[in-house]
């Protein structure tokens, strides 16, 4: 393939529509068409913002929040009616440093690496890289599904994301199925880079720092971890294991405890979040 007719889905859901519209303004010139999936309303005059790019943004979904897998699912679909070569997928707070989008499409067309199901950027949380290497790629177990460009032959020879685990985990999973289904690699480009922020960093009693997430979240969190971890076990990493358990667990009781809001709801959500999980329950719950 010498060309990239390249798509891109945001999913957006209770956005603070100004930074949203400058995250996308970093990427909406290098890519042909720009999905906005409403997993919350967006009133007419909040998109006025992108009034110049209208050519290029069709919004999809209704404002019902259906999950992020299903939402991308939508995206998917709509590349591969309108013959779209590539899928772009990225979360509302995400974005590209100038230039970076561009360089990482030269990338996913120049490297002749034909077992590749999906071409990720190297996520930079608050100033960390994901990654640190000097190689020019790396093959790795798995990435997150914002800054990833997709082969839409992909989705329609091994299938989409897994719309019953509804948020959380989605992009483990679709990694770890490419692999052990279908023999094909998660590759990283360590040299591109996508600003994105993971959690709600909250400071609570005692100088202690929380992700904070809500009930829901946390409910998702919890069960969809727990279920990645029983269906690969051996692709699932250790350190994914040690974070479920240390933090997303044992640490979390202790500072919903300490210092968070909503005590029950949250540990409520931990405890039926394990208890899915270890019986095997996806799809919507509302905790």
């Amino acid at each position: 393939m010498t060309e990239m007719k390249l798509a891109a889905i945001v999913v957006w859901f209770k956005p603070d529509v100004q930074s949203v519209a400058a995250n996308i303004l970093s990427y909406i010139n290098d890519v042909d068409k720009l999905l906005i999936y409403q997993n919350s309303d967006i009133g007419p005059d909040e998109i006025q913002i992108l009034d110049a790019y209208q050519h290029k943004i069709e919004l999809l979904g209704d404002g019902r929040n259906i999950g992020i897998a299903a939402a991308l699912n939508a995206g998917a679909n709509w590349a591969m009616i309108h013959n779209y070569s590539h899928l772009l997928t990225l979360d509302q707070d995400s974005y590209f440093p100038d230039g970076h989008l561009c360089r990482f499409k030269s990338l996913v067309l120049g490297m002749n690496l034909p077992n590749a199901g999906i071409f990720c950027a190297n996520p930079d949380n608050r100033g960390k890289l994901t990654f640190i290497s000097q190689e020019p790629y790396l093959d790795v177990p798995d990435s997150i599904t914002s800054g990833s460009i997709f082969p839409t032959k992909v989705f329609e020879s091994c299938g989409l994301f897994e719309a019953a685990l509804f948020i959380d985990a989605v992009d483990y999973e679709y990694c770890y199925r490419l692999k052990s289904r279908y023999g094909l690699s998660t590759i990283v480009f360590p040299d591109i880079v996508l600003k994105h922020e993971v959690g709600y960093p909250t400071k609570i009693n005692l100088g202690l720092t929380t992700d904070n997430y809500t009930a829901f979240r946390t409910y998702f969190i919890i069960r969809n971890h727990i279920t990645i971890w029983k269906r690969y076990p051996k692709l699932f990493q250790p350190a994914y294991k040690k974070t479920l358990i240390k933090i997303h667990i044992t640490y979390r009781l202790a500072k919903i405890v300490i210092g968070e809001e909503n005590k029950i709801s949250k540990i409520r959500a931990i405890v039926i979040g394990m208890f899915h999980g270890f019986s095997g329950r996806t799809g919507y719950y509302k905790i």
